[in-house]
């Protein structure tokens, strides 16, 4: 694809010559060909936040997934570079750079180094990184960033100025806006100038957590010929949409058709079907994010990997441990993979209990464990002052009924013990965010103290409006985070985005997600306030 009065226009027949493909005029001439790749030849100038606008809403909108990349670079003859070292990639020396984040657990900037199986930590330094960025064969930075730099910490920035020359280097990043290559200065542009043969990144700004393999994953380290590194981020790009973005905007610039391996990186030993089952036996899996590419498999719905999870193409929620996409015929697959045999067992639709079970989960998980480590907690904690503060003055009013007290402490100990069994059961199958979830003993204090001081309250209230403050102080964890994110989402979408771009920027799936665990303890504990009150266990 290339515009005709583009002055990148003649390294687009280029292109077409020696690939034997057509050019498309625009972006509606080139979906009509139902591509598998599309290869959008574009200088800088012609770019900009609407057109990549366009092309994110119309990439949303095909049943199978397009294999993008752009190539373009501050001038033809760079562009032209970056086109000629798809060729010359190498799959030997990875990286994976992490600044410090605090929602991740990562106390300190680290530089991951990947030989074999063993893995290598050193501090994440200026100087160290632009060593490691040239001697590697594929990196990933995960961390702040915008369109001019990636940050390293709150002093240090890495700016497009600071990038050495590259080797034909691959670079994955889940950095804020650094793929806006018609900025100036811009840091996309930087790394492809200096010799990089490709650069993955945002246009706009991502939720962190909703790319499989972030952190450590490396997603592109097996792509082969038929599992390429575009078709990785197709297959990543539909987790950004269960996670948060309203159409997709991680792109990339360099060839998809790059493959860091010459073979996949398993070998299929059975595919048979037993019954309404598809089974696929898999031996030799390496450790890490393992792309999987299943001839045949767009039309079964439903994947589960015993032992690691289960996904669905219908499913709303994000999978940190298996996400796929449709291409064609076929089913592309990331799964994260801990080595050796594996089986996948597929139909063609969910069971009819799966996605009920597996929807109630996500939110529970997403409720009682993610959102709690991510501030959760010390909010609850504050809140609960208020209704601490209430208890505390009727106390001393002495309009405190003792044989209302010990229902109430019994009720607190229920909810806080209940959430505890929950979380520490389910703390090593989460699955709805990439990030480490970590148990949180603040979230069972604050269960415990809001279940005690919303049932005193539900126990004397007089009116329905009593009873419905009560039951938003019992159930204030599960609300809390809904509303909140529901009003940043919101205002960012309606006085940032609308405006701007014309376009909201985040959906409301995390809103959503937890609007479900909300509705179930809210029906719980109405249930369990009401039924103590009606059997008279207290004297009301």
């Amino acid at each position: 694809m290339a515009r005709a009065d583009d002055p990148y226009y003649p390294l687009a027949e280029e292109i077409a010559a020696a690939e034997n493909a057509p050019i498309a005029q625009n972006l509606s001439d080139a979906i009509a060909c139902h591509p598998l790749f599309l290869i959008w030849v574009v200088s800088p100038d012609f770019l900009s936040d609407p057109v990549m606008v366009e092309f994110g809403l119309a990439m949303k909108d095909q049943s199978s997934a397009i294999s993008s990349g752009i190539i373009t670079a501050s001038t033809l003859e760079g562009a032209r570079g970056l086109w000629e070292r798809r060729s010359q990639v190498q799959g030997q020396n990875f990286f994976a750079v992490n600044a410090a984040n605090t929602a991740a657990h990562i106390d300190e900037g680290q530089i991951i180094a990947f030989a074999s199986e063993q893995t290598r930590i050193s501090p994440l330094t200026k100087e160290r990184l632009k060593d490691v960025l040239q001697t590697a064969d594929y990196l990933t930075f995960t961390g702040h960033g915008g369109s001019k730099y990636l940050r390293l910490n709150d002093e240090v920035k890495i700016t497009s100025g600071d990038v050495p020359p590259l080797k034909p280097i691959v670079i994955g990043t889940g950095s804020c806006q650094t793929l806006r290559p018609w900025k100036e200065d811009s840091i996309a542009r930087g790394f492809i100038d200096q010799g990089a043969a490709a650069y993955s990144g945002f246009v706009f700004s991502p939720n962190e957590g909703y790319l499989i393999g972030e952190f450590d994953g490396l997603p592109f380290r097996y792509t082969w010929p038929d599992f390429p590194i575009g078709h990785v981020i197709q297959v990543q790009n539909r987790g950004t949409l269960q996670g948060f973005a309203l159409f997709p905007y991680q792109h990339l610039i360099g060839n998809p058709q790059i493959a860091l391996q010459t073979e996949a990186p398993y070998h299929l030993v059975d595919d048979s079907q037993q019954g309404d089952w598809r089974i696929l036996t898999f031996r030799d899996a390496p450790s890490g994010v393992i792309p999987i590419r299943i001839p045949d498999g767009a039309a079964w719905h439903f994947v589960e990997v015993p032992g690691i999870t289960s996904a669905a193409d219908e499913d709303p929620f994000y999978n940190s441990r298996l996400q796929m996409a449709n291409m064609g015929d076929d089913k592309f697959i990331l799964l994260v993979h801990k080595g050796g045999d594996l089986t996948l067992r597929m139909r063609r639709q969910a069971p009819w209990y799966w996605f009920p079970g597996d929807v109630l989960l996500d939110s529970l998980d997403d409720t009682f464990i993610f959102m709690q480590q991510t501030g959760g907690d010390i909010l609850a904690m504050v809140f609960a002052v208020i209704p601490l503060l209430w208890t505390g003055w009727q106390a001393f009013k002495k309009r405190l009924d003792r044989q209302k007290i010990l229902p109430a402490l019994l009720f607190g100990i229920g909810a806080a013990v209940l959430q505890g069994i929950y979380v520490l059961a389910r703390l090593d199958h989460v699955t709805i965010t990439s990030k480490t979830v970590l148990f949180s003993p603040l979230s069972i204090l604050a269960a415990f103290i809001l279940g005690t001081c919303g049932a005193l309250i539900y126990f004397h209230a007089r009116s329905w409006v009593g009873k419905a403050v009560a039951l938003l102080v019992t159930t204030f964890l599960s609300w809390s985070g809904m509303v909140f994110v529901l009003v940043v989402l919101g205002a960012f979408n309606i006085f940032a985005f609308m405006p701007a771009l014309g376009t909201s920027l985040y959906n409301y799936s995390i809103s959503l997600l937890s609007a479900i665990s909300f509705s179930v303890t809210l029906a719980l504990s109405s249930l369990v306030l009401q039924f103590i009150t009606n059997k008279k266990i207290l004297r009301v």
